[in-house]
């Protein structure tokens, strides 16, 4: 059961000369292996040709006037959305601006409202500063009198 590598090889290589008849005709695998490749070739070629065939009869089957309408009408349709669009964007500044102009009416009161704020409470640290003078005035007289009182118990 055992071959020699080389006895295949050979007879591989002999494959080249060998010739095969084939309907009448005598042919080395070689030219057999060519023609079919030929065969394959130009059977690929007419496919082809026929698929760009039914491409080409594809458009020229297409209704232009229905594309052109329609071209027409989503053209319309664009020109519609982008007119409501362009609405819906002036509407958007308007409101922007209203937005704007009320956070600044809303900044103003509120600034106005803590510097009043701020005055009222100046007002009472000074009235406060004033009453703790009074209070210490009226203490160092109160205890000027205590001490008079206790120096010359008699005198008053």
């Amino acid at each position: 059961m055992t071959t020699d590598l080389g006895e295949k090889v050979a007879e591989i290589e002999g494959l080249v000369d060998k010739r095969l008849k084939l309907g009448g005709l005598r042919f080395t695998y070689t030219q057999l292996v060519g023609a079919l490749a030929l065969l394959s070739t130009i059977v690929g070629s007419l496919y082809g040709g026929f698929l760009m065939y039914q491409k080409v009869e594809g458009i020229a089957n297409l209704d232009l006037d229905a594309i052109a309408g329609q071209m027409a009408k989503t053209s319309s349709e664009v020109l519609r959305i982008e007119e409501h669009a362009n609405a819906i964007k002036i509407e958007l500044k308007k409101d922007m601006t209203d937005l704007r102009n009320s956070q600044w009416n809303l900044e103003s009161k509120v600034d106005i409202k803590l510097q009043s704020v701020d005055t009222k409470l100046t007002n009472y640290d000074t009235k406060l500063d004033r009453f703790e003078i009074k209070v210490e005035k009226t203490k160092e007289d109160l205890m000027k009198r205590i001490q008079q009182s206790l120096d010359n118990p008699l005198s008053n």
